[in-house]
């Protein structure tokens, strides 16, 4: 099963993505359920590898899944720091993460924001 979500980035644009349940469901689930979530975003630090949106608050652990390797597009959380991020550019990561979805349209609009923006995501109704 998979729910497609919008991103707003506040004055640059909506981004299309989707989350796909059953690749970790517990963290998955646990995001749906606190959607439409607003927080602000900033790129990782110093740079623009990926966007991230930390203080979910949703504290799921890592599953059988979770891996270091990331691709460009995906939607993953971090347990161990509590954030949702969206994926640039191909990448590892420190540590082992939860992939819940995958970006599917306008990605690039991530690379126009600026830290601190406002990102708002939500149920896209079908």
């Amino acid at each position: 099963m998979s729910m497609k979500i919008k991103i707003d980035l506040f004055g640059i644009g909506a981004i299309n993505g989707e989350i796909i349940r059953y690749i970790a469901p517990l963290s998955a689930d646990a995001i749906i359920n606190k959607l439409p979530i607003v927080l602000r975003g900033r790129f990782s630090f110093g740079s623009k590898v990926y966007w991230t949106l930390p203080g979910i608050e949703i504290y799921k652990g890592t599953n059988s899944k979770s891996n270091k390797n990331v691709e460009k597009g995906d939607i993953i959380y971090n347990p161990k720091s509590d954030e949702l991020i969206f994926i640039l550019e191909n990448t590892e990561l420190q540590t082992k993460v939860n992939k819940i979805g995958k970006v599917t349209e306008n990605l690039e609009f991530f690379l126009q924001a600026k830290n601190g923006l406002n990102t708002k995501i939500s149920k896209i109704k079908s």
